[in-house]
């Protein structure tokens, strides 16, 4: 039971491993992303989720100023809710990040420090 406990936990590691990697790439480099094999499932899952960050990085950027971020603690699921709302459209994007994906959100300073700024941001971080 322990081993198999072991590998789930080996198999987040190197997901999370692969997209802090994808992360550390600068934006005009995407050739390095071929060195990658994507038709592995977890390197494929590490793609889709370096993607989402990096809309929700621009999305939170976009939005900054005019107080349309909202954070909040899902406890039952161990998640950080961000809703980002856009009147221009009237529509509300909502992303649910595991603790570790909310990190990684805010390694970027310039995200970080609009984070900080939000309503209820103490309760997620």
């Amino acid at each position: 039971m322990a081993t198999k406990i072991k590998k789930i936990v080996d198999k987040r590691d190197k997901l999370y491993l692969i997209v802090e990697k994808l992360q550390a790439q600068p934006k005009e480099n995407t050739r390095n992303k071929r060195i990658y094999n994507f038709s592995n499932p977890t390197a494929l899952r590490a793609l889709r989720i370096h993607r989402h960050l990096r809309a929700l990085e621009s999305d939170i950027l976009e939005h900054a100023g005019k107080r349309a971020i909202s954070l909040s603690a899902n406890k039952n699921r161990d998640k950080v809710v961000i809703s980002i709302r856009n009147d221009e459209v009237h529509c509300c994007r909502v992303a649910y990040l595991s603790q570790r994906e909310f990190r990684m959100l805010r390694k970027n300073r310039k995200v970080a420090n609009v984070l900080r700024k939000c309503p209820a941001y103490t309760e997620v971080a």
